[in-house]
């Protein structure tokens, strides 16, 4: 079997194509995110393959990765040099994979490598002559095929060519019936893809949004720091934290996103019951909205002491909750408690907007263990 693979993604050496590579990775995010939703799993880019979807058991170990090849291309792909490189570079990606012991993994754990496009993939076994060529087409009617459902010969001619180019290495050549080759639906402008992205999440979440646009921005966001860090020591190990967006980040983020929504809704609906319970004063309004937009943000920044000891009040006296029927009345009590009992470097309009905003993020919290 396999070393792992010091070639393979040891870091970014150029940008082409990194914008489709991350499109990808939130469009198979979206196609799976209600399965996705209650499973532990991590996401590495550019990193053994262009992109990574690890899963995990109860007791982290890794259990089964979908690793991806994700390409754009302006033509359809054929079987040529360019389509066998390919080939190969994802079997010899599906070895070390298995090598790769940095972390553990179940008795029965497997993968996938699969290819991604936005064009056709046209496969034939290569002969010509009346009834004698067999061609298949992945596109949008057909977008996905395994190479263990192709046919024979176009199984055979392409296995034949990859043993050619591993010189016999058996361990890689087997991972072929890893493989599978898939047709996405994306435009080719990274614009239009961004639209295409739009339009799935606003799908999945409809009115809990207000700007999916800006929500689908903030997720493309948490690929930044990993996409420009190289691997450590040169070499893709997937116990690297350092190259691993985590489920708990990306359900950190939508929750933001979301809690944001119900938020202001709840502003929109109360704003003046809430200025004038809390005391803030006509010209101080729209400090205290900005103040309470950012607040959701700087409870999950670590940096952020002041909002970090608010947001754990409210959480640690939610049972106040349940002295009340209304949620300005309730949030009234936790500020004067706030107050009675805590010190705090904010001023009293930051106080009160983090108190308003923890308040929202906690009770959603409890909402969604009932």
């Amino acid at each position: 079997m396999n070393e792992q693979n010091k070639a393979v993604n040891a870091g970014v050496n150029c940008s082409t194509g990194i914008e489709f590579q991350k499109h990808c990775v939130l469009h198979i995010l979206f196609e799976k995110y209600h399965d996705l939703k209650d499973k532990k799993y991590f996401i590495c880019l550019e990193h053994h393959d262009d992109f990574l979807f690890c899963y995990m058991t109860g007791d982290k170990f890794i259990s089964s990765i979908d690793s991806y090849q994700a390409k754009k291309s302006s033509k359809p792909w054929t079987l040529g040099k360019n389509m066998y490189d390919l080939i190969k570079k994802m079997v010899e990606v599906g070895a070390s994979l298995y090598a790769d012991n940095s972390i553990l993994k179940v008795k029965n754990y497997t993968h996938n490598l699969e290819f991604i496009t936005n064009n056709s993939i046209i496969l034939n076994n290569g002969k010509s002559g009346k009834n004698k060529r067999k061609t298949i087409t992945i596109n949008e009617s057909n977008s996905k095929v395994k190479f263990t459902e192709l046919d024979e010969e176009i199984s055979n001619r392409i296995k034949s060519q990859i043993k050619k180019m591993l010189k016999d290495n058996t361990g890689e050549l087997k991972e072929l019936n890893n493989v599978s080759m898939g047709y996405i639906d994306f435009p080719k402008k990274s614009l239009d893809q961004k639209d295409c992205l739009v339009g799935e999440f606003n799908r999945i979440f409809g009115d809990r949004v207000n700007d999916p646009k800006a929500a689908v921005d903030a997720l493309l966001l948490l690929f930044r720091d990993i996409e420009n860090t190289l691997n450590q020591g040169n070499t893709a190990t997937l116990v690297d934290q350092s190259k691993r967006i985590s489920c708990d980040k990306i359900n950190q983020t939508i929750n933001i996103i979301t809690t944001k929504k119900m938020a202001f809704n709840l502003w929109r609906e109360e704003k003046k019951e809430i200025c004038n319970k809390l005391n803030i004063a006509i010209s101080k309004r729209a400090t205290f909205e900005l103040n309470f937009d950012n607040s959701f943000d700087r409870f999950k920044d670590l940096q952020q002491v002041e909002h970090i000891k608010i947001f754990g009040f409210v959480k640690d006296n939610s049972d106040i909750m349940n002295n009340f029927t209304n949620d300005v009345d309730c949030i009234q009590e936790l500020y004067k408690k706030f107050k009675n009992n805590i010190s705090s470097q904010l001023s009293e309009l930051n106080i009160k907007a983090a108190i308003y905003a923890a308040y929202i993020e906690v009770r959603e919290m409890l909402w969604g263990q009932n």
